[in-house]
């Protein structure tokens, strides 16, 4: 797990994508480092306002991540980085507009 959330380049490439995307100023997360503490301080180091959304934007990018990482392995998907971020975004838009707190706040 810890290899397919912070280790691969594939998902530190999505990473990537999606903290610009909020403009984070936090980097992905350190290879092979607990993926728990890499949120923690990003979630601690965002402004008090955006900490909820942020926090939501990153347990959704993991989700996305291993569930794309599942299609690869067993449905023979190719991995994409481009259509798994637009998962990903579209994803965080529609928690925005059903609600999700704090994650309005930080969608571009």
């Amino acid at each position: 797990m810890s290899h397919i959330l912070t280790g691969c380049p594939f998902s530190r490439t999505i990473w990537h994508e999606v903290l610009s995307w909020i403009r984070s100023t936090a980097g992905p997360p350190v290879v092979d480092g607990p993926f728990a503490e890499w949120w923690g301080l990003v979630v601690r180091s965002s402004p008090s306002e955006m900490c909820k959304g942020t926090s939501s934007v990153i347990m959704l990018t993991a989700w996305w991540i291993w569930k794309h990482r599942n299609a690869v392995v067993f449905d023979n998907e190719s991995p994409s980085v481009a259509p798994l971020v637009g998962m990903i975004k579209a994803e965080a838009r529609s928690w925005a507009e059903a609600g999700a707190r704090g994650v309005r706040q930080i969608l571009p």
